[in-house]
């Protein structure tokens, strides 16, 4: 058995599981279209995705709109969509363009989403109003095999760590996957056409936009020409699933879509491999913000930029970055050292400009370490307000730009060397060292 053949088998629904879900969906369905006449309305209820479209693996989410007259007030879509959803799932209030209801319901996980009743994708009023015109693209499309296909490709994406386009992952869609699938027309060739991707690649199925579009891989929606499939997709992302298609070309594995778990080094390897190094690490932690996924992790991700900016603003070289969301969230810096001598080099303007005698007025009382020039600029050793990392971003981190739910420092820490590598601190510095690929591990 071929290692494609062995995934299918154990991702593909059977014939019980296809059951049982088709008869929790049927159970949902009706649950909805109840609570809608009990409330007096005329509402559609139209099921979308990937279990809509026949593409889903085993144990799927299930995708149901409940689809409101393009002449619905928006305020009144999302109370009438939100109160339905809380009736029939009770779930948590989640937010896309607008917001929608996420629970249970018999075992399977749900997404219950208000969106508009649009005659065609060119007059949308939300976002959302695109899914059911990709849920009816695909299903008149996808050939029996082509299903097979979709669900290798996406179970490769999960494997790899690419699949899911939220701000978490910042992969691919299982819309994309699709239509990659209908693009090229099976598993293999989009592995093999993939691992020859260069970033800003374009792909198309349809008739679609000449406006240039700035992203590692363009490909035009069928039922929306002007709007990128692909934009949620990282340069990372982008460039991780093309070199796994490489690999994956050069020897197949089932490692590929069933990657073994990270496991955790313990704190004596950790400190063996910076004492190697020569470097030191410097951890700031914070208490968790009370936000949803899709708004933590791009906060995560820009409160790291300014972190990083400000210990390079401070001549600290950082060799490695990354984070870390628990209970708490962690930014990790591997610095080339802790640790700067007491005074820096300080680069003044030219001699002959103007505002140069404010440089000198302000320095030349400075005794021996007055400004001397330099191919013909001032320059002056200056002593640094803070020598140590830890001491810079205590003292300046209201100086840069934090996430959000950042912002007021709640269990702001600075946590320097020597504490981190007595701490505990595996998951955090392993997710740091561990330079291994899903399949590698």
């Amino acid at each position: 058995m071929s290692v494609e053949d062995n995934v299918l088998k154990k991702i593909a629904p059977d014939a019980d599981h296809r059951r049982f879900v088709t008869r929790i969906v049927s159970d949902l369905i009706e649950s909805v279209k109840a609570d809608i006449r009990k409330r007096g309305l005329n509402l559609e209820v139209r099921l979308v995705g990937s279990v809509a479209k026949d593409t889903y693996l085993r144990n799927p989410d299930v995708d149901l709109f409940i689809m409101f007259p393009a002449t619905t007030q928006r305020i009144d879509l999302e109370r009438i969509g939100l109160a339905i959803g809380r009736s029939v799932l009770g779930g948590e209030e989640r937010y896309a363009e607008h917001p929608y209801i996420h629970g249970e319901f018999d075992g399977l996980e749900v997404d219950l989403v208000p969106c508009y009743k649009i005659d065609s994708p060119l007059g949308l009023k939300s976002a959302v109003d695109r899914t059911p015109f990709h849920t009816e693209y695909v299903k008149k499309r996808a050939s029996e095999k082509q299903k097979a296909e979709i669900r290798l490709l996406k179970q490769f994406t999960k494997g790899v760590g690419v699949y899911g386009a939220e701000a978490k992952t910042q992969g691919f869609s299982g819309y994309l996957i699709e239509l990659l699938v209908l693009r090229y027309g099976d598993f293999g060739t989009v592995i093999k056409e993939a691992s020859k991707w260069r970033c800003g690649q374009m792909l198309y199925l349809a008739e679609h936009s000449r406006e240039k579009i700035d992203s590692p891989l363009i490909f035009y929606d069928p039922v929306d020409p002007n709007r990128n499939v692909g934009s949620a997709l990282s340069l990372d992302s982008f460039s991780l699933f093309v070199y796994a298609c490489r690999e994956y070309l050069k020897k197949e594995s089932i490692r590929f879509f069933f990657p073994h778990a990270r496991k955790s080094f313990d704190m004596r390897t950790i400190r063996d491999e910076f004492r190697s190094r020569g470097t030191r690490v410097v951890v700031v932690e914070f208490g968790r913000p009370k936000i949803i996924d899709d708004d933590l992790y791009p906060q995560t991700r820009k409160t790291l930029e300014g972190l990083k900016a400000l210990v390079e603003n401070n001549d600290f070289i950082v060799i490695d970055k990354s984070f870390h969301i628990a209970e708490k969230v962690r930014f990790v810096f591997e610095l080339q050292s802790e640790v700067l001598p007491n005074r820096r080099r300080h680069l003044g303007p030219p001699v002959w400009i103007d505002n140069a005698e404010e440089f000198l007025t302000k320095w030349k009382n400075k005794g021996f370490r007055r400004p001397f020039i330099d191919r013909g600029r001032w320059v002056v050793i200056a002593e640094r307000d803070h020598k140590r990392a830890a001491d810079v971003i205590r003292h300046q981190v209201d100086s840069i730009a934090l996430g959000n739910g950042f912002k007021g420092k709640k269990g702001f820490k600075v946590i320097k060397h020597d504490s981190v590598m007595t701490g505990d601190f595996e998951d955090t510095l392993t997710e740091l060292i561990d330079k291994r690929k899903p399949w590698e591990r």
